[in-house]
């Protein structure tokens, strides 16, 4: 569904008269973080999805308790929020809102107009997921070897398969690795083999290609062999007294990642400013950091994404290994499949999906949105094969379909939402999230894994000491120029309701009223749900 232009939103619902916004084109494609090759890091305390504005109004709301009146009220409180901030005149805002016991809808504004939900998109990929692989699906990292030696030498190979775990660690490689020097080996004759056939070779998900200058993490590429999603760490540790900041890069790879530069001075007053510049070399790949630490901020932990991110598990495990002492003779690794002769010595299985995806979901991760979206692919593709990102996209097309979203009339092209992704409308998402809600299979999960208002996650910050603090779930969405909100909110059992609340196109420095106009409407619908 392409992006359409005209007098749509000039057309305007009667509540809203004279505020609708206009339909402008399309936002850049700016991830969680700036669109600059080397973007600002984004301060300790804050989520990727948290730019730090401050809340909304925050006076005192009382809803009147007859029902007629207190929808009507929610309806003008809604349409005040929108109209009382003309900077956003150049916004696009749609927003639905659905009591999930009557089915009624309480309020709609441009709620059929495809939208870019950002990160939103995630809860389309946790929905698909749980429809189709359950909440029981757990992913399998397991080692081989062929032929089998009693002695402690293998005479051939070792195998390390993935089968796409997006929240394997360093740890679980080495607790593997612990495995083998359990088993008496000391000693492989032959190569390391990766198996990385359970997805296919494209790492780059869909649109990630946008920005391909971006380094940060958010952007790490995606195989069915990786380990720490793909990303390694730069931990830069200010000198409270002044002079050179400590700098250290994890993990250990032995050398497949190195810091060549360290040039970050502590100080005492101005902004942070650092600078990672990465240089992929033949054999490995180097790091230079460089700027400037404010001492009273601690510490930085900055993620960098690595471009090829089979062979760094692979040199993350061959590391394990010799720190155990157990040496592989030859240093080229091989790639193919197990062997059907090959004997299984170890193997790591990960949490279960549902798990997984509260992670996905409270942390906003776009590196394990994109792992389970291939996933959906590589378990429900009906021929042979790897998985390729169009088999996900199908997967989680073909389950949306069972729940009402028609084929055609929106897109999702990836599962993170990250980029120019998603055309969506907030009549569909709300739809998704109310077949999901009577779902057993999948509701109890899924609201699980959304972050809590003023709890936990990337809402962690928000609604304190508001009553929407602990009372919504919501997943939230950022990218430059776009803002999303979408879940549940209920005081108790008998009314929760679904909402979403989507804002496209947010002009220059208008970021801080955007975020107080959606911090409103939660406002607003916790007020709605409070009066008796």
């Amino acid at each position: 569904m392409g992006t359409r232009r005209g007098a749509l939103w000039l057309v305007v619902v009667a509540a809203v008269a004279g505020s609708a916004p206009r339909l402008a084109g399309s936002q850049g494609s700016g991830g969680s973080g700036s669109t600059a090759p080397e973007p600002t890091p984004v301060p300790p305390g804050l989520s990727e999805d948290d730019d730090g504005a401050g809340s909304g109004s925050g006076s005192a709301l009382f809803a009147p308790a007859l029902p007629a009146a207190k929808r009507a009220w929610l309806s003008e409180r809604i349409t005040t929020a929108i109209s009382a901030r003309p900077s956003l005149g150049g916004a696009k805002i749609a927003i639905a809102i659905t009591d999930l016991v009557s089915g009624d809808e309480l309020f709609a504004v441009h709620a059929d107009v495809g939208m870019n939900l950002a990160s939103n998109a995630k809860i389309l990929t946790a929905i698909a997921a749980l429809g189709t692989l359950g909440n029981g699906f757990r992913w399998r990292t397991s080692v081989f070897i062929d032929p089998v030696d009693e002695v402690g030498t293998i005479a051939g190979d070792i195998y390390l398969r993935g089968r796409g775990d997006p929240l394997l660690t360093v740890g679980h490689l080495e607790e593997l690795a612990d495995e083998l020097l359990a088993r008496g080996i000391r000693r492989i004759e032959g190569r390391l083999v990766l198996d990385a056939g359970y997805f296919d070779g494209d790492v780059e998900p869909p649109h990630f290609a946008e920005q391909p200058k971006e380094r940060a993490g958010f952007r790490a590429p995606v195989a069915s062999l990786g380990v720490s999603r793909s990303a390694a760490t730069i931990k830069i540790v200010a000198e409270p007294a002044g002079g050179p900041a400590t700098i250290t890069l994890e993990p250990d790879t032995g050398g497949y990642l190195q810091l060549t530069k360290r040039e970050v001075i502590s100080v005492n007053e101005g902004r942070t400013r650092l600078r990672i510049e990465a240089k992929p070399k033949r054999d490995h790949v180097e790091y230079e950091v460089s700027g400037q630490i404010r001492a009273g901020e601690g510490s930085w932990d900055l993620r960098r994404r690595v471009d090829d991110p089979a062979r760094f598990a692979a040199e993350v495990f061959r590391r394990a290994l010799a720190v155990r002492g157990i040496s592989i003779r030859q240093k080229a690794f091989g790639s193919g499949p197990v062997p059907p002769t090959a004997k299984l010595i170890a193997a790591h299985d990960s949490q279960p999906l549902g798990e997984v995806l509260r992670f996905m979901n409270k942390t906003s991760d776009n590196y394990v949105a994109e792992s389970v979206l291939k996933t959906i692919g590589a378990e429900t593709r009906t021929t042979p094969g790897p998985a390729t990102w169009a088999d996900g996209v199908a997967g989680v097309r073909a389950y949306l379909t069972t729940l009402g979203l028609t084929p055609g009339s929106y897109r999702a092209d990836n599962g993170s939402g990250l980029f120019a992704a998603t055309e969506v409308s907030v009549h569909q998402l709300v739809k998704l999230l109310t077949a999901a809600h009577a779902d057993y299979r999948i509701g109890p999960e899924l609201l699980g894994s959304l972050p809590i208002g003023g709890v936990d996650g990337t809402l962690a910050r928000r609604w304190h000491g508001q009553p929407a603090q602990g009372r919504v779930r919501a997943k939230t969405g950022t990218l430059d120029k776009v803002m999303s909100l979408a879940g549940y909110a209920a005081t108790d059992s008998r009314v929760p309701l679904a909402f979403a609340v989507v804002v496209n196109d947010i002009p220059p420095g208008q970021r801080p009223i955007a975020r107080a106009m959606v911090d409103d409407v939660v406002a607003i619908i916790a007020a709605y749900l409070g009066a008796r």
